[in-house]
């Protein structure tokens, strides 16, 4: 009795486990590869221009800034991004930075004296706080 219940059991779970526990996978790459949206690019940050050295983060991303294994600003470092807006941050200031369907870095124009690498891979960061000029 147990042997043929154990039976029953293996011919229903395997064929379920074979038609829709395996296949999802395949699927979920095939619709990672099409959609624009789910590709993630290699973004550089690089804020070596602010000395001395201090912590930085992307929310979400990498460690928080107030992690000991954050990432720090005398180092470049690359993200893989996918398209979206993020906020870059340190202990003393934050802005809004997007990454394009293309891979492309994008950030406010009242930035542009601190910040730079707009329509690149690489996010500069040139400050070590933006306001007061």
């Amino acid at each position: 009795m147990r042997r043929a219940l154990g039976g029953i059991i293996m011919m229903i779970v395997v064929p379920l486990l074979a038609g829709a526990g395996w296949a999802g996978p395949a699927l979920a790459d095939q619709a990672e590869s099409t959609n624009p949206l789910a590709k993630a690019h290699p973004i550089e940050i690089d804020a070596r221009g602010i000395v001395p050295p201090t912590v930085w983060g992307v929310p979400g991303i990498t460690e928080s800034i107030q992690s000991l294994s954050a990432p720090m600003t005398d180092k470049v470092v690359t993200l893989k991004l996918r398209p979206g807006r993020y906020s870059y941050m340190t202990t003393v200031f934050s802005f809004e930075f997007a990454v394009s369907l293309d891979g492309k870095v994008e950030y406010a124009r009242s930035l542009d004296q601190c910040v730079g690498g707009r329509d690149t891979a690489t996010l500069l960061v040139k400050c070590r706080r933006t306001q007061p000029f």
